[in-house]
């Protein structure tokens, strides 16, 4: 019969084995791109695929730069993600803080409605929004791609910060209005500070859906010096060719401001979506 101190280390060695096989599931697709990115063209076109090349090369990342402003599309993707993301979360903030603690009529039926917008697909938005912002004259802008943004992670962002603000006690806000602070001076100096790694998650996510944005820009913006880099990315597919080395570099290129965001925000993600789905 097998000892209890037996099964716990059969138990740890199965569990670090199936996160070792689930982490190389999850880090392979990352590799190939690199690894594609960095094969010479007469190994991409190879009839059995290799998994590592004997001459590395950096043609298909200057190539890219030729083909493509790439640089520009770059810099339109972090103007629309880090502007749109951080309005949608100053917005979110305040609306999940009246949603959770302030009373008045309606505050049960905004919050349904808002939890409605959230289930809504973007893409049955796109002619809507295609024939709001052809009247208000912003085709063709990055503006039109930070609304859109603010528009698609407001209602998730303040369902979460709703659940999070609701979790906080009462008890140390009513004891910062008692010393003098406003409803304001309170939600500043003593509710966000502890709804931290709710807002951090809330706002990776939100800059992680802007930044991997692909229909909305390419629906609203016609100007290739407006394009953002998964448009730009899909501009170098020329009818049936594909220029897999330039793809897949400008790809890991792509990748790598979210996989940082991802790693220094870890923690606050897990935590802050544990409690404010449990919360909520």
């Amino acid at each position: 019969m097998i000892s209890y101190r037996m099964r716990e280390r059969l138990f740890k060695v199965f569990a670090s084995l199936s996160m070792l096989l689930v982490l190389l599931v999850v880090l392979f697709p990352i590799y190939w791109m690199l690894l594609t990115g960095v094969k010479p063209s007469r190994e991409l076109y190879l009839p059995q695929p290799t998994f590592w090349t004997q001459h590395p090369t950096l043609d298909h990342l200057f190539s890219l730069f030729r083909r493509t402003p790439y640089l520009i599309q770059l810099r339109n993707t972090a103007l629309v993600a880090v502007i749109g993301t951080t309005v949608a979360i100053t917005v979110a903030s305040l609306g999940g803080y009246s949603l959770s603690r302030l009373r008045y009529k309606g505050r049960d039926f905004m919050a349904s409605a808002i939890f409605f917008t959230y289930l809504v697909p973007g893409t049955l938005t796109l002619i809507p929004l295609y024939i709001l912002f052809s009247r208000l004259g912003l085709l063709n802008s990055l503006y039109c791609l930070m609304l859109t943004t603010l528009a698609g992670g407001t209602p998730f962002a303040i369902w979460m910060l709703k659940g999070y603000f609701t979790g906080i006690p009462t008890e140390l806000e009513d004891a910062a209005l008692i010393d003098g602070c406003t409803r304001l001076q309170a939600l500043r100096k003593v509710i966000l500070p502890i709804a931290a790694p709710g807002i951090v998650a809330c706002g990776v996510f939100a800059f992680t859906g802007a930044w991997n944005e692909y229909m909305m820009p390419m629906i609203l913006n016609n100007k290739e010096e407006l394009w953002t880099l998964a448009v730009g990315l899909a501009g170098l597919v020329y009818g049936d060719v594909f220029l897999w080395g330039e793809i897949m570099i400008g790809a890991f290129l792509m990748s790598i401001p979210v996989l940082i965001l991802y790693m220094v925000g870890q923690r606050f993600v897990v935590t802050g979506l544990t409690a404010g789905a449990v919360k909520g």
